[in-house]
């Protein structure tokens, strides 16, 4: 079972073992670990508390793209490539050699 499968909105704050029992569809010997493995995975950052039933999350990672990540995403990287162009094109002026452009 994979955490990021599971199309489950949990935020930062504190939730019990109940309700995330119910929220993940699975059985309470199967929540620690799934949670342990959460963790592990960088997916929340969080603790256990087991004397109060609870894991205290301090933050979660949206592993979801939709389009809006993507869009983001295809920016960041085009914002990137624009830039190495401005530095491919700085250092030949200023080094008088060729660096290709565009990756070929």
């Amino acid at each position: 079972k994979q955490w990021y499968q599971r199309r489950v909105a949990i935020t930062a704050g504190e939730i019990e073992f109940s309700q995330l029992v119910d929220k993940l569809n699975l059985v309470t010997e199967d929540l620690e670990p799934f949670v342990i493995e959460a963790i592990g995975s960088g997916l929340i950052k969080g603790k256990i508390n087991q004397p109060e039933g609870k894991i205290l999350i301090s933050s979660t990672i949206n592993r979801t793209f939709l389009d809006p990540q993507w869009l983001f995403i295809k920016n960041k990287l085009e914002l990137w490539q624009k830039n190495l162009v401005i530095i491919q094109e700085s250092m030949r002026k200023s080094h008088n050699f060729s660096v290709p452009i565009g990756g070929g």
